[in-house]
């Protein structure tokens, strides 16, 4: 098990002068707080009030941090936002019971067999982005409420929200192997959903 890490990109830096610190975060709030909140609803399944809530508390909370220089300037601050979201919405998760990381999915594809390569490349490469980016929001919401939570959030910040294996692993506090095992595993789930309704889309 991992220690739990700080909500910061880096280790800490020179904390900025609280004047310019704000006019820095407003500034970062403004150009990530749109999707921050679809972010947020993905996570909570369409819950409006428990959204809000996840998306106003990782701005708080990514300010306080920001105040004290735990953000490395130049770095992907909405990657740094979502991970303190997610660390939030884990924590509530696992408050409410329904956190179950399921019958070793870090280890196994389903049915034994081996990952497909597609699932080691980048996000942009992947033909399972390219499927998803078809789907129709409703449905692809259905298939996603259908994997267990680990991972639907796994499949939400690499292949919905873009982030690299590196950076959901981090949001997440998994090591980058169990990110890419969980993915090959909630993929092929989601292949079996979605591959014939995306189908007959094309024919329409």
């Amino acid at each position: 098990m991992r220690k739990p890490e700080p909500d910061m990109a880096s280790a800490p830096n020179v904390s900025p002068s609280p004047v310019r610190a704000r006019a820095e975060f407003a500034q970062i709030a403004r150009d990530t707080e749109s999707r921050l909140l679809r972010a947020a609803r993905r996570m909570a399944q369409g819950d409006e009030d428990r959204a809000a809530d996840l998306a106003q508390n990782a701005l708080v909370r990514g300010y306080e941090a920001f105040l004290q220089g735990r953000f490395m300037p130049g770095s992907n601050a909405y990657a740094w936002l979502l991970r303190i979201m997610t660390n939030d919405y884990i924590n509530s998760y696992r408050h409410s019971k329904k956190w179950d990381a399921g019958v070793d999915v870090d280890t196994l594809t389903r049915g034994g067999e081996t990952a497909p390569p597609s699932a080691h490349a980048a996000p942009e490469d992947r033909p399972d982005t390219a499927l998803l980016s078809g789907i129709m929001d409703e449905e692809l919401e259905r298939a996603l409420a259908s994997l267990s939570e680990p991972l639907r959030m796994c499949v939400m910040l690499v292949d919905v929200e873009g982030l690299d294996y590196a950076e959901a692993a981090a949001a997440l506090n998994i090591p980058i192997g169990t990110v890419r095992s969980r993915l090959s595993r909630a993929r092929m789930m989601l292949h079996e959903r979605l591959v014939d309704y995306a189908r007959s889309r094309r024919r329409l």
